[in-house]
């Protein structure tokens, strides 16, 4: 169901994904990528994080489930120009993906979307070399910071059980800040992206070793 549910979303995922969020992450993430780095893409949906980022780093490896969005993505990457960007259909366990191989490790939102948040974690930790950075930002839909956050919790609740959506994890920032930790992190830089509907939540967390 979940790769059904994100190819249904491919052809339009852009126009929804570019908000506010999406240029905060852009403006905030840049500082701790280098042109000498090797970077991973983590659920790159359309690639649009890779494309942006693209001329600051040597190369990236973006991976998605989705086919459709990986045919968006290399199709993007085409018409700009970007030669630095390897796309797979694939997911984060993938072999071909070594360990100690990554300076940055974005994870954008994705994290919600698995009931084993550790063993995600943990294996992103794997791929980072020590005192590598994971990007993340989170929909944590625990927050009800605002009646409009409430409300859209409620209908993602609703959606879930009807299973019109793929799995959500409900996280609180302190939940996810606490899972973080305990996978050998650090967390460095935390920011409030949006309120509404949901908290977006940014976090970069540098491993602090084997």
């Amino acid at each position: 169901m979940s790769e059904r549910f994100w190819n249904k979303l491919s052809k339009n995922y852009d126009k929804k994904a570019k908000d506010k969020a999406y240029d905060l992450i852009i403006a905030k993430s840049r500082k701790y990528l280098k042109k000498d780095h090797t970077i991973m893409d983590f659920g790159c949906a359309t690639g649009l994080y890779s494309i942006a980022f693209a001329n600051r780093v040597k190369t990236i490896h973006a991976f998605d489930t989705a086919a459709k969005m990986i045919q968006v993505a290399k199709r993007e990457s085409k018409c700009m120009g970007t030669e630095n960007i390897i796309f797979y259909q694939t997911n984060l366990f993938d072999k071909r993906y070594g360990k100690n191989s990554y300076q940055t490790v974005l994870a954008l939102n994705i994290l919600l979307y698995f009931k084993d948040t550790e063993k995600v974690l943990r294996r992103t930790g794997e791929l980072l070399e020590t005192g590598g950075v994971m990007i993340t930002s989170t929909a944590c839909l625990k927050e009800k910071r605002t009646f409009a956050a409430w409300i859209s919790q409620g209908i993602i609740f609703a959606l879930k059980t009807l299973k019109i959506l793929p799995y959500l994890k409900f996280f609180s920032i302190t939940e996810l800040e606490g899972e973080i930790e305990s996978c050998g992190f650090k967390i460095i830089e935390t920011a409030i992206l949006m309120d509404t509907p949901a908290t977006e939540y940014y976090i970069v967390a540098q491993k602090i070793g084997d």
